[in-house]
C-alpha cells in the first residue's frame, strides 16, 4: 500500500487498485455473505443501497473499516444482480456523490495519489498561479475530454479552462470532480461488460436481492409519479421562508431569486407560474425576469436546466431559517421535497396540495 494511502482510505474510495487487491486478498465468495458472521456486513450493504435509491449521501463508516469495505462490492453485486439500469444508475450516481464530498476535504498531494490509483490519466502537480485562482494539478487533454464527457455545465468547456502544451490545468475542486465521475462511469461501464450479462446473484443472498428490488420498484414508481407542480406542503422551510418575502413585497438578494426559481422549475412549475410568483416584488420587470427564468429552466442560451444550490450554500448565504426533522436527512432542497413528498404520501400522512393562489 502506498506510504500516504491509510485503511481508511480504502474505506472511502472503492475504486483504488490497493481497495480492489485488498478485498481480493480475503478470498471470499459473494455467497458467503450470506452467513451469520457477515450479517452485519449484508445490512450495511442493503442500507449503502437502499440511501442511493433515497438520494441519501452518508460518509463512509470508518467505525469498522473492514465492513465497510467489503459492503461496498457486496452492494455492488447486488445492484448489478437486480438487472435495473434505473439502479444501477442512482447507485452510481450517489456513490459518485459521496466520493466527491469525501475528496473535497483531502489535501491536494492525497488527492493527486488517489486519482493516480483510481484511473490511469497521467496527472501531475503544477505550480501554476493564475490572477484569480491557483490550479496545482494537470491532465492530458485527452484524458480530460474522456472524463468530462458527460458535463453539461460550460463551466467545463475547453474554452472555460486553463489548456497549454496538450495539458488541461485544474485546481482541486474539479479533481475531485473529475475522479468522482470517473468512478460513476466504472460502475456503468462495468455492467455493460460479457461475464455480466450472465451474472446471478448465489441463491443464499436471493431474498437480500428480492429485498432490494422491492425497495426499488416502490420508490421507482415514486420518481415516475412525482407531481408536476408544488406541492406546498413539502416545501423545506427557506423555500417557504423566501415565498414569504415575496408575498409580502419584499426585496430578494440574488441568492434567494435564484434559489427559489431553480426549485419551482425542478418541480415543474412552468415559466408563467414563476412570473406571478415574482409579481409583488418591488423591482419586478416581466420581460427581464422571464428571460432569466427561461435560461434558469434551459429554454434558452446554454440549455442547462439549473438545479438549487445545496443546503451549505444556501447556509452561507442566511437563507437557512432553522432545520426540521427533514432536513436532518438533506443536504438538498430537492431532497428535502422528494423525501417529504415520501412521508406524506405514506398511510397517514398528508396530501399535500398544489397552492397557486396568488403565486403562493
Amino acid at each position: 500500500m502506498s506510504l500516504m494511502l491509510t485503511k481508511e482510505d480504502l474505506a472511502k474510495y472503492p475504486f483504488l487498485k490497493q481497495s480492489i487487491a485488498y478485498i481480493e486478498s480475503m478470498q471470499l465468495n459473494l455467497g458467503d455473505l450470506a452467513a451469520e458472521e457477515y450479517s452485519g456486513i449484508l445490512r450495511k450493504a442493503l442500507t449503502r443501497i437502499k440511501d442511493s435509491i433515497d438520494r441519501k449521501i452518508n460518509p463512509a463508516d470508518l467505525s469498522d473499516l473492514e465492513s465497510e469495505i467489503i459492503s461496498y462490492p457486496l452492494s455492488l453485486a447486488l445492484v448489478y444482480g437486480s438487472k435495473s439500469n434505473w439502479l444501477l444508475n442512482r447507485f452510481a450516481t450517489i456513490e459518485a456523490k459521496r466520493v466527491e464530498e469525501e475528496l473535497r476535504r483531502e489535501p491536494r498531494d492525497k488527492l493527486l495519489e488517489i486519482a493516480k490509483s483510481g484511473f490511469s490519466w497521467e496527472i501531475e502537480p503544477v505550480d501554476l498561479r493564475l490572477e484569480w485562482e491557483e490550479l496545482p494539478f494537470s491532465i492530458p487533454l485527452q484524458s480530460y475530454l474522456e472524463a468530462a464527457t458527460s458535463f453539461n455545465d460550460p463551466h467545463w468547456k475547453l474554452i472555460n479552462r486553463y489548456v497549454k502544451g496538450g495539458r488541461v490545468f485544474l485546481n482541486s475542486g474539479s479533481l475531485a470532480r473529475l475522479i468522482s465521475e470517473g468512478f460513476k462511469t466504472k460502475i456503468i461501464r462495468r455492467a455493460s461488460e460479457r461475464e455480466l450479462h450472465n451474472f446471478r446473484i448465489p441463491e443464499a443472498l436471493a431474498p437480500y436481492l428480492d429485498e432490494i428490488q422491492r425497495y426499488a420498484q416502490e420508490n421507482m414508481q415514486f420518481d415516475d409519479e412525482l407531481p408536476q407542480g408544488l406541492v406546498s406542503d413539502a416545501r423545506p422551510p427557506c423555500i417557504a421562508a423566501i415565498m414569504e418575502d415575496v408575498k409580502a413585497g419584499k426585496s430578494l438578494s440574488h441568492m434567494a431569486r435564484f434559489a427559489l426559481t431553480t426549485f419551482m422549475v425542478n418541480v415543474g412549475e412552468s415559466v408563467d407560474d414563476v412570473l406571478k410568483l415574482f409579481g409583488n416584488v418591488a423591482d419586478f420587470d416581466e420581460g427581464k425576469a422571464r428571460y432569466q427564468i427561461e435560461h434558469i429552466a434551459g429554454m434558452i442560451g446554454s440549455r442547462t436546466k439549473y438545479k438549487p444550490p445545496k443546503c451549505d450554500v444556501l447556509r452561507s448565504f442566511g437563507l437557512c431559517v432553522g432545520m426540521d426533522e427533514f432536513c436532518r436527512n438533506a443536504k438538498h432542497p430537492l431532497n428535502y421535497y422528494r423525501n417529504k413528498l415520501r412521508r406524506m404520501r405514506k398511510p397517514g400522512g398528508q396530501t399535500g396540495a398544489r397552492d397557486r393562489k396568488k403565486g403562493v
